[in-house]
């Protein structure tokens, strides 16, 4: 009787365990729409529940269980928040690509990303959690409640229970646990940060060999965006004004309206659009960048961003704007909020006014970056109105004005870099893209972005070419810019088309991968783990 009534206590006290469990058993029979995806989310609990449970089964003093099982189960219940929410917002498990986005965040937009994202949903959830957590305590505080013998056997059998556990998480679950995933995530993100900076970080590369550019004047400026998605822009055919300045220099514009992104994170697309990754070689080993193109070409380089310069050590933009010779970071963490893009401008006339024969000068903006009206000043409060999407309510109502207005801002900007550029009336272009695009309900109820998902809003950017009269009249041997248009092309390739029209030989340039070229030859535009995006 003895023997059973230990076993009985020791079960009792184990149920408080398994208060989570019960917890992903209910909600996530909601949030977790795919079947085995539910189920195996339910076993790699299960296990890690067993394992939490079974290093406490291992002390004999009530005191260090009460703590041990406090902490343990403050561990799990984090973890379903973190998991349910995950679910609840882009219906799939937590992955290596948003841990990466994790991984490279900064502070401000850590904030940003949890005022946009906690929800009532959110909040739900854990007020349940924290509901679970209160009545485990009140069980624990109960006399003798987790008070029963521990002997040799018990301790061995929870050893048992423990590397059995483990291993089960490991070789069959390690995905689902989000510890485990971090922690190999976090290590890998390292080796890529590592491997970037050896190779991207030094104003010039080993990797590539370039050929002197001509040594007339030129100044060429490259327009990084953030989260801008064409399916906003009224250039693109959307229905609002959002690009009136742009739109008042159409004709002077080349427009290219069939351009995807690598991919739907800034960490993952600029480490393709600005080196020579793709998705076939991602985070190559022999890589280069654009910057280091142009330094090897004989250009003054200038990198200049409004956008925070480190995550938890520095971000990718940033590692590869460490090869510019000169860099400009107005967006400071003192900065606070409103750090809108115009502040840039000056920085540019002074990068335009250098005395240097030969300018590249790189600007990455903040974009329509969440919190959308976080981008724009009030005098650009512009769109107030009902707004054409199909899920109407006072949400996306208040978003896609907002993220809107961040597009009308956007235009401004861009049409103010355009004529600093032309007044000085030299051989120039202006080039622009976006990172990725954003979801503002238009395919869907979401906003935001994620690989999961993969919208065609977050993936069909913006890709828009100003050249002034010199440019053109130097270089007659491009064919009609017009003509191409319509070609399909993914920004993974952009170096190539970068050399082309900045005049720049080197190596391994491709001209099918030069939307600029003659020779260019459509190719498969791989997306997620090889989907073709064309026959989505």
């Amino acid at each position: 009787m003895g023997v059973k009534h230990n076993i009985t206590k020791i079960l009792k006290f184990g149920g408080i365990y398994f208060l989570p469990m019960a917890v992903l058993l209910v909600l996530g029979f909601f949030f977790v729409s795919n079947s085995i995806e539910y189920l195996k989310e339910l076993i790699a609990f299960f296990f890690f529940i067993a394992a939490l449970f079974s290093i406490v089964l291992l002390f004999s003093n009530n005191k260090i269980r009460k703590i041990l099982t406090i902490l343990f189960l403050l561990i799990l219940l984090v973890l379903l928040v973190i998991k349910l929410s995950f679910y609840s917002h882009y219906g799939t498990k937590v992955s290596a690509s948003a841990l990466f986005v994790i991984f490279e965040t900064n502070g401000l937009e850590a904030s940003e990303f949890l005022t946009n994202y906690i929800n009532l949903t959110v909040v739900g959830i854990m007020c349940v959690c924290i509901i679970v957590l209160g009545l485990a305590i009140y069980f624990l505080n109960k006399p003798n409640y987790i008070n029963f013998e521990s002997n040799l056997r018990l301790k061995l059998f929870s050893l048992l229970i423990l590397f059995l556990s483990l291993g089960i998480i490991h070789f069959k679950f390690s995905s689902e646990n989000i510890i485990i995933s971090s922690v190999k995530s976090f290590s890998d993100y390292k080796i890529t940060k590592s491997n970037l900076k050896k190779n991207l970080a030094q104003p010039l590369s080993n990797n590539i060999k370039v050929k002197a550019t001509s040594k007339e004047e030129k100044t060429y400026v490259v327009v990084i965006g953030e989260s801008t998605s064409k399916w906003h822009m009224q250039l693109y055919g959307y229905g609002r004004e959002t690009n009136p300045k742009l739109s008042a220099i159409k004709d002077e514009l080349v427009i290219f309206d069939s351009i995807i992104t690598p991919n739907v994170h800034t960490l993952r697309a600029l480490e393709k659009i600005l080196t020579l990754s793709d998705f076939h070689f991602p985070n190559r080993e022999n890589n280069a960048s654009l910057v280091q193109m142009a330094n090897a070409a004989g250009f003054e380089t200038f990198w200049i961003s409004n956008q925070k310069p480190v995550g938890i050590y520095e971000s990718i933009p940033t590692i590869i704007s460490s090869a510019a010779k000169h860099k400009t970071y107005a967006n400071t963490k003192e900065s606070g909020y409103a750090v809108y893009d115009e502040i840039l401008l000056p920085y540019l006339k002074e990068a335009l006014d250098s005395k240097a024969k030969q300018k590249l000068i790189f600007i990455h903006l903040i974009g329509t970056h969440a919190i959308y009206n976080k981008r724009y000043p009030e005098t650009f409060d512009f769109f107030k109105d009902e707004t054409n999407t199909d899920f109407k309510h006072s949400k996306s109502k208040r978003t896609i004005n907002e993220y809107d207005n961040a597009i009308r801002y956007n235009d401004f900007v861009l049409r103010e870099i355009i004529e600093q550029v032309r007044i000085k009336n030299e051989n120039s272009y202006v080039v622009y893209f976006s990172d990725h695009g954003d979801e503002v309900y238009d395919t869907f109820d979401f906003v935001g972005h994620n690989e999961y998902h993969g919208t065609r809003p977050m993936y069909e950017i913006p890709f828009i070419a100003w050249f002034s009269n010199k440019y053109k009249a130097n270089n007659l041997e491009l064919f009609n810019f017009k003509k191409i248009t319509k070609r399909p092309y993914v920004l993974e390739d952009f170096i190539h088309s970068f050399s082309e029209i900045s005049n720049i030989t080197f190596d391994r340039f491709d001209a099918k991968k030069s939307i600029f070229n003659q020779g260019f030859n459509k190719k498969l535009r791989l997306v997620k783990k090889g989907e073709d995006y064309d026959k989505r």
